[in-house]
């Protein structure tokens, strides 16, 4: 009986380290893609997935974070540990990063370039549903009008329906070649925010970790 005790604990030890782990990606478009072809899915894809270790799930960023909330065997990508823009406390590890990630204030062609929050007050103010732009934006009073797409923003402020948006790079610069535009005014110097693209992981093993920090 004792044996048999020993034998199933093992197993399960076996199993549970061998798990799938579960990468919940944010739908962005040239990061995490559905096609797969996202520059963040090749890194993840060639690093774990092609040796069955993970699996890529993409879904919208509001849904991605509520679902890792929810997960025990799984990383959440692109995110880090950052606590102006994360609260995941010590029950998460980062990986290396992917890259690093910095949030611009785009305005309309033309008009002048802005690269502080406290340009934005009092204009009408576009972002992007689900997205964390970190704690001094969502305690800066600015009320964002929020839509699924940054192509959509770009239109808005084409059309004068708001006075700037705020994105994240290299994400807002794909939306912008989409719509065969260059992209629009911005402070490139001087971002409002940055920080690393990186996977916070929680229930992963440390051989996983170790997997896919060596590839990077």
């Amino acid at each position: 009986m004792k044996n048999t005790v020993l034998f199933m604990l093992t197993f399960m030890f076996v199993c549970s380290a061998n798990a799938e782990v579960k990468v919940i990606a944010l739908d962005i478009p040239g990061l995490h893609q559905k096609d797969g072809k996202g520059a963040y899915d090749e890194v993840i894809t060639k690093s774990v997935v092609n040796s069955g270790k993970a699996k890529i799930v993409i879904l919208p960023p509001a849904r991605a974070e509520a679902e890792f909330t929810k997960c025990t065997n799984c990383c959440l990508s692109p995110a880090n540990n950052n606590p102006e823009f994360y609260d995941y406390g010590d029950e998460v590890v980062v990986t290396k990063p992917m890259d690093t990630a910095k949030v611009y204030i785009f305005t309309g062609q033309g008009k002048a370039v802005l690269s502080s929050l406290d340009s934005l007050k009092g204009k009408k103010v576009g972002a992007r549903i689900g997205m964390p732009y970190g704690k001094t934006f969502d305690n800066s009073g600015i009320e964002a009008k929020l839509v699924s797409e940054i192509g959509t923003n770009i239109k808005k402020l084409d059309s004068g329906r708001i006075d700037a948006f705020i994105a994240y790079v290299p994400d807002a610069y794909i939306a912008f070649e989409k719509l065969n535009v260059p992209a629009y005014p911005h402070d490139k110097a001087n971002p409002i925010a940055i920080h690393p693209d990186s996977l916070v992981c929680k229930g992963a093993s440390k051989e996983f970790i170790s997997t896919f920090n060596s590839s990077i």
